[in-house]
């Protein structure tokens, strides 16, 4: 399910928290809400989908899954 998150320290890094297997499945349901991508999206999915943003959508999905997270 997370296999991307090994791709993503350093969203862990921007959001202070430690690499962990709960917190991997805690960014991994809020990346995919804040893109909006079904849950049928398998991890090759998410990951295409997140290395097409540019910077500036990168960063607007980081402020996005922090605010998801601190729900």
């Amino acid at each position: 399910m997370t296999c991307y998150m090994r791709q993503m320290h350093w969203l862990f890094d921007a959001l202070a928290l430690p690499y962990d297997k709960d917190n991997r499945k805690l960014l991994d349901r809020a990346i995919r809400d804040e893109l909006s991508l079904p849950d049928e999206y398998h991890c090759p999915e998410v990951w295409a989908a997140i290395k097409s943003l540019s910077e500036d959508e990168r960063a607007a999905m980081t402020s996005g899954v922090q605010l998801r997270v601190a729900e």
